[in-house]
């Protein structure tokens, strides 16, 4: 077995932990992120092993884990998921293992963490790949004549280049309308930043229409606050990631994209299909809600011109 020495600042083993223990240092851990969803995920991803550390490898806690369990727990990851997944999955612990012994709770140190805890290469990320507009076109056919719901939700996310969460997020209040037929979607973002999309007027005809056949009202307060895409599970209960990434993958099945294809695809798609039609950097940027650097100020004139506009650079199909 390998013995991975920490620093002598951390020469001493960390004290005995308890569950509560490792309960505490996730708590201290999740406040340092600050999105939601990634809180979520890092949640998931560090309790997952935490239970492989007590059930396979008989771990009582924390500061017991040893290199070579990482090395188990990656062996573990890459017989269960696909490279991708597994990849993921290792980040998250990797920067939640570098924290724990940071803080003198772990004896693992970070060169160790990034050769035992290695993410494995990822051959194709489906987030990167792109679709034709004939490619979107089929998907959204496919749903169109199969399930309203399904078909609007896909409309939504090639109208507005939104991620899972942030579909999954959509409240049927969130659509605003502000004069000269325009119409903004209120989005929150990562890092619960808020940010207003202008929709194409086609769109928005779609969403009407979606909110009328699933019997609520656009004008209606207690609707306002109800999911834009109800799951069919519960009353007034929104679609999951999950929900979202399954619905994607049915229609790429339906209309034979034989690519691997994630709801990303078609967020990084809209920006792509943007950057072909010429549109400034900054807009795209707006529009899809990612930082601003400031090397993209010079692309731009008339800025709320163009942001007001922003839809008519995404040419992607929608109906």
């Amino acid at each position: 077995m390998t013995d991975d020495l920490p620093a002598s600042t951390h020469a001493d083993p960390p004290a005995p932990q308890t569950n509560a223990d490792t309960e505490r240092l996730l708590a201290a851990y999740l406040r340092t992120l600050t999105s939601p969803a990634t809180i979520k995920t890092y949640n998931t991803e560090i309790r997952m092993f935490v239970v492989y550390l007590v059930k396979e490898l008989g771990r009582p806690s924390l500061g017991s884990v040893t290199a070579e369990d990482l090395s188990f727990y990656r062996e573990h990851l890459l017989k269960t998921y696909a490279s991708a997944t597994a990849a993921k999955k290792l980040a998250a612990l990797r920067r939640f293992l570098t924290f724990t012994y940071m803080v003198g709770a772990t004896l693992v140190n970070p060169d160790a963490l990034r050769f035992f805890a290695k993410s494995p290469k990822v051959l194709q990320d489906p987030s990167y790949n792109v679709l034709t507009e004939e490619e979107l076109s089929r998907m959204l056919s496919a749903a169109r004549t199969t399930n309203w719901r399904d078909y609007v939700l896909l409309a939504v996310m090639a109208g507005a280049g939104l991620r899972e969460a942030e579909v999954v997020a959509l409240k049927i209040g969130d659509f605003q309308e502000v004069g000269d037929g325009q119409v903004l979607l209120r989005i929150e973002g990562k890092g619960n930043k808020v940010r207003a999309v202008p929709i194409s007027p086609e769109l928005w005809a779609l969403v009407q229409r979606h909110v009328a056949l699933s019997g609520k009202s656009l004008v209606s307060r207690s609707d306002a606050r109800k999911p834009l895409f109800a799951s069919r599970e519960g009353r007034d209960k929104a679609l999951t990631t999950r929900s979202i990434r399954y619905i994607v993958k049915k229609y790429a099945e339906a209309a034979r994209i034989t690519k691997a294809i994630s709801p990303h695809s078609i967020r990084h798609t809209v920006g792509t299909n943007m950057a072909l039609n010429e549109a400034p950097l900054l807009v795209i940027q707006q529009f899809l809600g990612h930082s601003d650097p400031k090397t993209t100020l010079r692309y731009i004139r008339r800025a709320e011109d163009l942001a007001n506009r922003a839809y008519t650079y995404n040419t992607l199909p929608t109906s």
